[in-house]
């Protein structure tokens, strides 16, 4: 009903976007920046943010960018948290059948990556999301596995996201070789208020409608509802949108955001 009200192409607001249409706010840009460094350069990076502000889309869509032949990337959304399941799913993701014990895990995941950078001319990036769920042991063993060669080769890049909690976590003294080796970090916060209105325009225009949709008391308490996190503001503004359309309204005004905000368990 919203698509052919409004004359939509396709659905807006999308929580899984085209990477080409992705939003070039000026936090996807630092954290671009600091994922090419960390690429660049190896090691380990951190990249924390609030549930919903795009943590795991802006990863996937630098890694999806690399070149498959010169990287491996190995994605872990989600462990037990055990040290013992961590490196089975790395395992997993080395194309390697998990040993049983943990010193033999060990020694395979490592056998395996250094054959993919000597053998292969492939760098493998370790991405752990939701790791703010990593029980202490499972956070423990990832410094090992970046150092676990006796010459000074950089193996393996790792890559960190998760939830605040992860930070303070991190802060803790048992981590503190893991966080040593941490070479660039950031926190991803929301739009910004004026890219909040830029973000509704892109997404309406790319969806096929070059008319603004809602007005400025709409926009207003769309920011102050969301605070321009993303998964936030594509909920609100798709549901807004459809009682708009049910209600035959050609656009959403401040009543309509309202209404949509407490629909949406905002």
């Amino acid at each position: 009903m919203v698509e052919a009200f409004f004359g939509f192409k396709k659905p807006p607001f999308s929580d899984s976007p085209d990477a080409k249409q992705l939003f070039a706010s000026q936090a996807w840009n630092q954290v671009k920046a600091r994922l090419q460094f960390l690429v660049d350069h190896h090691g380990a990076g951190l990249l924390t943010g609030e549930v919903g502000a795009g943590k795991s889309t802006a990863a996937r869509t630098f890694s999806a960018g690399l070149n498959p032949n010169l990287y491996k990337i190995l994605y872990l959304h989600w462990t037990s948290g055990s040290a013992l399941d961590l490196l089975r799913q790395i395992a997993l993701e080395l194309g390697l059948e998990p040993a049983h014990y943990r010193g033999d895990l060990v020694r395979q995941i490592s056998e395996a990556i250094v054959h993919l950078n000597r053998s292969k001319k492939q760098h493998p990036i370790l991405i752990c999301d939701e790791a703010q769920l990593l029980r202490h042991p499972a956070l423990e063993q990832l410094p090992l596995l970046l150092n676990f060669d006796m010459d000074s080769s950089h193996y393996l890049t790792l890559l960190l996201i998760g939830e605040p909690l992860l930070r303070r976590t991190l802060s803790l003294q048992m981590h503190e070789p893991l966080r040593q080796r941490i070479a660039v970090q950031y926190h991803l916060d929301g739009l910004s208020r004026e890219e909040l209105d830029a973000y509704l325009a892109q997404q309406l225009k790319a969806a096929g409608v070059g008319q603004p949709l809602f007005d400025d008391t709409a926009r207003q308490a769309l920011y102050q509802a969301t605070k321009g996190i993303l998964r936030k503001v594509n909920k609100l503004a798709l549901t807004a949108l459809r009682l708009a359309a049910a209600r035959k309204q050609q656009a959403v005004n401040e009543a309509i955001l309202l209404d949509a905000t407490s629909e949406a368990l905002l």
